[in-house]
């Protein structure tokens, strides 16, 4: 989840889930920022888990030799397998389900996901029945109480704190190693747009500033003292 303060009058139409997916992808270095912070995370056969539009395939391909995508759209997945020809492999999947994959893994990056699903902890715990699985990398949406109309037409049933995020990770079987939060500047933004003048969407022009600001946000990120619009947590499969 990204946001900027800078604000944007544009008009929009009926279908908010879409428009915020295609005004993200304008970020190229939000998410490069956020495989970086991925870290140790990722190693050998990664399957990144909801891949949308493929936002974050680039930078992952940056990260990782062997890389797939799964997702439970499959138009989105025929887009992924057509444009990122780095792609090691596709796999339809809806994580409300147990998978059912032939192929193991050993560690996953699933990023705004859980948010979208009602019952996140057994999506949680279906991702831990990925074959070989080891470890991986869960990015959510922050702090509940700026819960606004965008996370609404985004789908999102909640934001998390590190409280509720840690028992949906421990409840289904994983260790977390490092749970962080990021992206401060973009918590200003998000109250901004969606709270204080209630607006549907990002705007694509807010997302293109946040991109060329992007060096600058990621200096002081660490030095910013509130909380950030994600959490990230690096966590490991306990046997």
């Amino acid at each position: 989840n990204i946001g900027i303060m800078i604000l944007d009058s544009a008009n929009y139409d009926n279908n908010y889930g879409e428009i915020i997916l295609q005004e993200m992808s304008v970020s190229s270095d939000f998410a490069r920022w956020t495989v970086e912070l991925s870290g140790s995370g990722l190693f050998g056969r990664v399957i990144e888990i909801g891949c949308g539009l493929g936002n974050n395939l680039d930078a992952l391909n940056e990260q990782c030799t062997d890389l797939w995508a799964s997702d439970h759209n499959e138009v989105y997945l025929r887009t992924v397998a057509s444009e990122k020809k780095y792609l090691s492999g596709t796999i339809f999947w809806d994580i409300e389900k147990p998978p059912n994959i032939e192929e193991k893994f050993d560690s996953f990056f699933c990023s705004n996901v859980l948010e979208h699903i009602e019952d996140d902890e057994n999506a949680m715990s279906n991702i831990a029945k990925i074959p070989n699985i080891k470890k991986g990398v869960i990015i959510v949406p922050a702090n509940n109480h700026i819960y606004s109309r965008i996370d609404k037409n985004l789908g999102h049933y909640r934001r998390y704190n590190k409280k509720t995020l840690l028992k949906i990770l421990d409840g289904a079987g994983f260790e977390v190693l490092k749970m962080s939060s990021f992206n401060k500047i973009g918590t200003l933004g998000w109250i901004v747009q969606s709270i204080i003048l209630k607006r549907d969407t990002l705007g694509s022009r807010n997302m293109r500033v946040f991109d060329k600001l992007m060096p600058l946000i990621r200096r002081i990120d660490s030095f910013v003292p509130f909380p950030g619009l994600s959490l990230l947590a690096i966590v490991k499969k306990i046997s």
